[in-house]
């Protein structure tokens, strides 16, 4: 089982322009709360494996124009599997970072501020920085080595030391590195309805 210092890279997708109801809910930040859209549900969130997850922290990468950046690092999470979809859950104290100020993962250019996790995916062969880590880390599962893994808190914890109210998210798409089409503004209704969906099957 996963302790308190195994880290686990979460790649989120950038919104799709091209769908009009395409409103990217999840993760619900306020609520601690990550999978009840059935996102991941074939690989990190897959139901029969989740429980895997259990004690580990959860390293949420947001892709954009200006690179990979890790806009949370959650505290332990706890994992609910449901029928068809997978929940993890964490104590939520604060917004995720936004996008704009969040520590770089990796740039377009090859910077990063976590240099040891460029080593597990600078071998791949995709063309660029941004294509050779989404190729690496869009599917998988397994935790970083512990020193990367240690690496990247410390990242973490000194961003949350150095940061400003005005750099945590008022709302959930300042994470984001655009708005998507629609914007969630019933949080709460979506979490509910979405939960209720769940637990029903």
């Amino acid at each position: 089982m996963p302790n308190n210092a195994t880290v686990i890279v979460a790649l989120l997708r950038q919104p799709h322009m091209e769908r009009p109801t395409e409103m990217r809910s999840d993760p619900f930040w306020e609520f601690g709360s990550f999978g009840l859209t059935g996102c991941h549900k074939t690989n990190l969130m897959h139901p029969k494996k989740v429980h895997e997850l259990a004690g580990a922290r959860i390293a949420f990468v947001q892709g954009g124009k200006a690179g990979f950046k890790l806009v949370c690092a959650t505290p332990p999470v706890t994992p609910t599997a449901y029928a068809d979809r997978s929940q993890i859950s964490w104590d939520a104290t604060t917004m995720p970072l936004r996008y704009e100020v969040a520590p770089v993962i990796i740039s377009p250019e090859g910077y990063s501020d976590v240099p040891q996790i460029v080593e597990i995916f600078e071998n791949v062969r995709r063309n660029g920085w941004m294509g050779r880590f989404a190729s690496k880390f869009r599917t998988r599962r397994i935790p970083l080595p512990d020193k990367c893994g240690q690496q990247l808190l410390r990242v973490w914890r000194k961003r949350l030391d150095q940061a400003v109210p005005s750099d945590f998210a008022r709302s959930y798409t300042e994470a984001l590195p655009y708005n998507p089409p629609k914007t969630d503004c019933d949080r709460q209704g979506t979490f509910d309805k979405l939960l209720a969906q769940a637990m029903a099957i």
